[in-house]
């Protein structure tokens, strides 16, 4: 079975084909697998997943136009991870690890979720129990809290930008702090937030002593989520709550446990289960192919959507803007380094970076495609033109486009970085930890080869929204200076 960790590696695409046991797929499959109904017609819902805690550097501002984006985007929730990323008062070790987080300096997201609600859209508030942003601060804390693994050990040291450790929630305590810290996030700071996202957890979960194996930690952290769930419906019985399915599914990592219609089902590449899909009353499905593939996976995962019945595709729309203090997904050469929104060093720290047309890409498909899953070819790409280069954009101009977004989103891209075409940093990693065959090498030097007319056409294009696009080719030429060629050519050798 496909890890969370690899799943977020190898993104929405390669997930798929590895759950699959087949070759890379360009659309989800699943492990459980039901003879889909006949495909409904008319538009596919659509929300985004932002890991809000980890974007310490963009302010109120920023935001308001992230969301007229959003809004752009025929996006109708958005969740915001707010783990860590507020100023709680009861408990003030969740957030020193993020304390100059805009948001913990200027308690805005408030104005923000009212400014989301002009737009129609629905702002939901995200964590994990017992685990992840700010939550696994408070071992440090409190470290007789700390959970178990199955061998006995205590939890190792572990996270994204939130380094700490998983608790375990048999401990009277841990189950307190867990309600307070979300008790505190919903109804003291946010009370106008429409509902959240409880995302479960599978990545060093407590398993040992008490918690006795996967099953019934689900079955304890059900708990929870059955009572904070009540807590908030009673507050707003409208509230939007999505969990994920680990409490449904049964078996060796899931429990059985009964389902509350109101709930909706968030679905991922490592989690589909078709047959509970079609039980439960709103199904969502989530993956990583906005962020990370090409324009034809999002179209694929669209299709897949409509074709299962999904109420909506919510997929991440993930950037970051921490420096990295710890080797992330085992990337030693972040460490101590500033991340850029979805690896462009190009973007600012507090700019919107969806305005950017290279990640505008795949929001034009996402927006086309949704409405209409069908859309040919040719349909979408005079649509992705005159969205992002204008009137007058030439079929050339449309190839260019996607040339350059194969480079910065193609061959292995980094969850925080542009993929190995842009990035020799990134090669040079991913040789270094034997992630890099000889045919990658090749796509890279291939496309490095078709790199100079490109740049070429670009800047002596009369179309100003094409000759903005020379930032990308410079960029890459930057990137990949003498050294790094003599690099890629001793290893093509």
């Amino acid at each position: 079975m496909v890890s969370r960790r690899d799943a977020i590696r190898f993104g929405g695409a390669a997930v798929a084909g590895a759950l699959a046991g087949t070759a890379l797929s360009s659309a989800p499959a699943p492990v459980a697998r039901a003879a889909a109904a006949p495909a409904p017609s008319g538009p596919v819902g659509r929300g985004y997943y932002l890991t809000f805690c980890r974007i310490p550097t963009a302010g109120l501002a920023t935001w308001k136009s992230i969301m007229d984006s959003f809004a752009e985007d025929g996006v109708e929730h958005v969740v915001l991870w707010m783990g860590g990323a507020f100023r709680s008062r009861r408990y003030p070790i969740t957030w020193q690890y993020n304390r100059a987080h805009r948001n913990v300096r200027e308690n805005f997201v408030g104005a923000l979720i009212d400014y989301a609600h002009t737009l129609g859209i629905r702002i939901l508030l995200g964590f994990t129990p017992y685990t992840y942003d700010g939550t696994n601060q408070y071992a440090f804390e409190r470290p007789d809290l700390k959970g178990l693994q199955a061998n006995g050990t205590l939890a190792r040291m572990q996270g994204i930008h939130s380094w700490g450790y998983n608790l375990n929630p048999t401990k009277p305590d841990a189950k307190r702090f867990m309600l307070d810290y979300v008790r505190e996030m919903y109804f003291d700071f946010y009370p106008n937030a429409d509902g959240m996202l409880i995302e479960s957890s599978d990545i060093d979960i407590c398993t040992g002593g008490d918690c006795g194996g996967a099953k019934h930690y689900y079955e304890i952290e059900y708990e929870f989520v059955r009572q904070i769930s009540d807590e908030v419906w009673a507050h707003k019985p409208d509230a939007d709550i999505l969990v994920h399915p680990n409490y449904f599914v049964g078996g060796p990592n899931g429990a059985n446990l009964p389902y509350d219609k109101r709930w909706t089902i968030i679905f991922s590449p490592w989690t589909v289960n078709l047959d509970l899909a079609a039980k439960v009353t709103k199904a969502y499905y989530f993956d990583l192919d906005v962020i990370s593939q090409p324009p034809a996976n999002v179209r694929a995962s669209v299709r897949w959507v409509r074709d299962h019945g999904f109420a909506a595709y919510f997929p991440s729309q993930e950037f970051f803007t921490f420096v990295a203090e710890h080797p992330e997904f085992n990337e030693t050469n972040l460490v101590g380094q500033q991340l850029h929104p979805f690896g462009f060093e190009t973007i600012g720290l507090d700019e919107n970076p969806y305005r950017d047309p290279i990640v505008a890409v795949n929001r034009v498909a996402l927006r086309e495609y949704a409405q209409n899953p069908e859309l040919s070819d040719a349909d979408f790409r005079a649509r992705l033109g005159h969205a992002l280069l204008g009137d007058g954009t030439t079929e050339q101009d449309i190839d260019d486009l996607l040339f350059l977004h194969t480079c910065c989103y193609g061959r292995n891209k980094s969850y925080f970085s542009l993929a190995a075409q842009a990035d020799p940093r990134v090669v040079t990693d991913r040789l270094e930890r034997g992630l890099l065959g000889l045919g990658d090498l090749r796509a890279i030097q291939s496309n490095l080869d078709a790199l100079p007319p490109v740049s070429a056409r670009l800047r002596a294009s009369r179309n100003p929204a094409v000759r903005r696009l020379t930032r990308y080719t410079q960029l890459i030429e930057h990137n990949w200076n003498r050294d790094a060629r003599r690099l890629l050519a001793a290893h093509l050798r």
